[in-house]
């Protein structure tokens, strides 16, 4: 009897935070300098803020400038990532691990269809992505593609197609989006995905865990509906400094 009402207020679609299975946690997106200290010397050519729930991104774009790293007929793009020593559990020193590297590898392969490298040949666009606090590793990458993607337009960078990027998360027969650490770790497989809608192109795709293939099919369309809603997000975030 004590528990009774408590049980009966929850829902079966609910989640921790209250949110359905289907929707995301809420968005807000800032461009423009991170610091207002920052001289014409080391300010970056573009920057970007980002904020899904309790995830927290920031990213600086360099660039197109000369590298250390040069091809005569097209540019490169290089993503440093790294979490902050207080972001999560799982971050201890200053020092980058190889899981850092690992998901600067991925970003990289995300975003670089993207950009029309043709038109910076012998240059170098560099991305610099940390994570002030992360909720959920599958559900952070995706962020952070989302916050390089605003970060580029921000830097005037020519590009095909904003990348927008999203995950699901299959727990029993459902799948659930956008989830925190708690339900990744309880799910059994995530899928992360990464695309430009108007161009109807897949850039990145992870699965992890196990899935069936009808499963993972379901994952992919899942992702593919929520990127475009996400995509439209960031297009909206865009278009408010032109409006005003």
């Amino acid at each position: 009897p004590v528990y009774a009402k408590p049980e009966a207020a929850v829902s079966a679609d609910s989640r921790p935070d209250g949110r359905s299975q289907a929707s995301v946690r809420p968005i807000f997106m800032r461009t423009g300098p991170l610091s207002p200290q920052a001289t014409s010397a080391t300010s970056p050519s573009g920057s970007a803020y980002y904020e899904q729930g309790k995830i927290r991104i920031s990213c600086a774009i360099y660039g197109p400038r000369q590298g250390r790293k040069s091809n005569p007929r097209m540019g490169i793009f290089d993503c440093d990532f790294k979490y902050a020593p207080f972001s999560c559990s799982w971050k201890r020193s200053h020092l980058k691990t190889s899981d850092e590297k690992e998901i600067g590898l991925m970003l990289e392969q995300a975003i670089s269809p993207a950009i029309r490298l043709d038109v910076y040949p012998k240059a170098s666009i560099d991305a610099f992505v940390t994570v002030i606090e992360s909720d959920g590793k599958a559900a952070t990458i995706s962020a952070a593609i989302n916050c390089i993607s605003a970060a580029l337009v921000d830097a005037g960078i020519e590009i095909y197609d904003s990348v927008a990027a999203c995950s699901v998360a299959l727990k029993g027969s459902e799948f659930a989006y956008d989830c925190t650490q708690e339900e990744e770790d309880s799910a059994q497989g995530t899928l992360l995905m990464a695309c430009m809608p108007n161009a109807n192109e897949v850039t990145y795709l992870l699965q992890q865990g196990k899935m069936l293939p009808a499963q993972t099919e379901r994952a992919v369309q899942a992702c593919s509906d929520l990127s475009r809603q996400i995509y439209a997000v960031i297009c909206r975030y865009l278009q408010t400094p032109c409006e005003q």
